[in-house]
């Protein structure tokens, strides 16, 4: 297969591109190099599978068309290129409406125009959803509990845009719907959270478990958001970029997928339940401050990996228990 992946040297997508490669694929990377690290990733890519980091701001779309013009058709899209941040697009809402919410426009715009054919699988977020304060939470000894839920949240929540980052990702997440049913694309949106693994550069409002992890093991005190009870579910890099073949092989015309994808119930823990396994891995207590929440958010996230499941047949197969092992002994190089 032939594939674009935009925002390709960032973690999810040097990942990705990295297993594309080993399939055997066609792999054409788009990135605008902002993020810290994604230069780190596109010389990894550069050196470890000769690709080459076309350096476009999907935002841009007069430079995006032009590549795209000039490209030979593409089998799928992973559409990976965002602004990740809650807090930034509080503080730059403009920026990141443009990012997520006019550079997916500008792919489906030139999907549909020019390549019908090419199934485009974007990411959205599960800050769709709000911060679920509909939703009845237990607080337990190490974590909060959604009795209600015990398989974790399906597609059938209610939406509810919280903050800029919501609002962009929300309308992403329409856009790809829509761009299905009316025009009989190939699109799926995915709505996760907790994605981890290799060639990560976290900070701490935006990949919270490497994050952690690192500030851990250097014997800093970390001051938590909250109470450290907030439970996510974790989901391993390689088994998202798994996801997107299987997606690719799946996904049919005119129907406008959206999915909830995540690690699920097994793969979930919470900030406390983090540092417990790191203080029994490495003998060392975390050190650590409770503060007060982050706005919108969410005591608990897990996703019902159902649908996806039905549609796919995918499920996660790396385990926490695996995926955090390896996070620690990366992080401690």
């Amino acid at each position: 297969m032939r594939w674009l992946i935009t925002g390709g040297s960032g973690f999810i997508g040097t990942n990705l591109a990295g297993h594309l490669v080993g399939r055997g694929d066609d792999v054409v990377v788009v990135d605008d190099l902002s993020r810290g690290g994604s230069e780190l990733n596109a010389a990894f890519l550069r050196r470890e599978h000769a690709l080459e980091v076309n350096r476009i701001d999907v935002s841009d779309t007069a430079a995006l068309g032009a590549f795209l013009a000039a490209q030979d058709s593409f089998d799928a899209i992973a559409h990976l290129a965002g602004q990740v941040s809650f807090l930034a697009s509080l503080a730059d809402p403009r920026r990141d409406f443009e990012v997520n919410a006019l550079g997916t426009l500008n792919v489906l715009e030139h999907v549909r125009e020019h390549s019908p054919h090419t199934v485009v699988v974007g990411m959205s977020s599960n800050k769709v959803y709000g911060d679920l304060s509909h939703v009845a939470f237990v607080e337990e000894a190490t974590r909060y509990v959604a009795p209600d839920y015990p398989n974790g949240f399906g597609e059938d929540l209610p939406l509810e845009f919280h903050g800029p980052y919501g609002c962009s990702k929300g309308t992403a997440d329409q856009y790809l719907a829509d761009y299905g049913r009316m025009f009989g694309l190939r699109t799926a949106s995915l709505r996760q959270s907790s994605v981890y693994g290799p060639h990560q550069h976290p900070r701490s409002d935006q990949g919270w478990v490497a994050h952690l992890v690192g500030e851990a093991l250097a014997g800093r005190q970390i001051a938590l958001n909250g109470v450290g009870k907030q439970v996510r579910d974790l989901l391993h890099a390689t088994d998202l970029a798994r996801l997107f073949v299987a997606l690719a092989e799946s996904v049919e015309p005119g129907v406008g997928y959206q999915l909830n994808v995540g690690g699920g119930m097994g793969n979930d823990l919470s900030i406390l339940e983090l540092f417990a396994w790191l203080a029994e891995r490495t003998g060392q207590e975390v050190d650590f401050v409770t503060g007060p929440t982050r706005p919108s958010d969410q005591l608990v996230f897990v996703s019902d990996n159902v649908r996806v499941g039905e549609l796919t047949g995918w499920s996660p197969q790396v385990t926490l228990e695996a995926g955090l092992t390896a996070l620690l002994e990366s992080s401690a190089e």
